[in-house]
């Protein structure tokens, strides 16, 4: 939950949240939100702070927590999934934070790859873009083909008899 947002702690928030035992925990309502790329407001972000250790508290170096920063780049990957484009005052207000801080933190997101969009700063608008879905599940769905292909083909050279009747019985079906 304190990790920056980002494929790594994507894939790690959905192994938490697929885990039955994580539904037992205090901290279980700001993980769904998190997982579910809900917007987390103050008075929740207050409850979850009060469950943490003093360690997990520790400030950045513009003053604000660990937390507040890892839930204002959480909000600001979900806006990015709601809008099409903001205005830097308008995010602002949707994160809880002055319009300023809004604009340096997606562009910090931007130029790291961990957002998609680009900031025009003359008329003051972030504008997401979207992963189209398709195209990616295509490519993974062509990755896993060609990786079952391969083991196949290896299985075929190390068990060729084996891959002989394995074919013949599916053939016969």
């Amino acid at each position: 939950i304190l990790a920056s947002a980002g494929q790594q702690r994507s894939r790690m928030l959905a192994t938490l949240f697929k885990d039955e035992r994580c539904q037992q925990l205090a901290a279980y309502g700001i993980l769904e939100k998190m997982y579910l790329d809900r917007i987390i407001r103050g008075n929740q972000l207050q409850e979850f702070a009060a469950m943490l250790m003093p360690h997990q508290k520790a400030t950045t170096a513009d003053g604000s927590s660990i937390l507040d920063r890892a839930v204002i780049e959480h909000n600001l990957l979900s806006a990015s999934k709601l809008y099409n484009n903001i205005t830097f005052e308008e995010l602002g207000a949707l994160l809880e934070i002055p319009a300023a801080k809004a604009e340096k933190i997606a562009s910090q997101m931007i130029t790291e790859g961990r957002m998609n969009g680009f900031i025009d700063q003359i008329d003051g608008i972030v504008h997401f873009e979207s992963r189209e879905a398709l195209p990616t599940w295509d490519k993974q769905i062509q990755s896993l083909c060609f990786q079952v292909n391969n083991l196949l083909e290896k299985i075929s050279q190390t068990a060729p008899e084996w891959t002989a009747q394995a074919m013949e019985a599916q053939m016969a079906q």
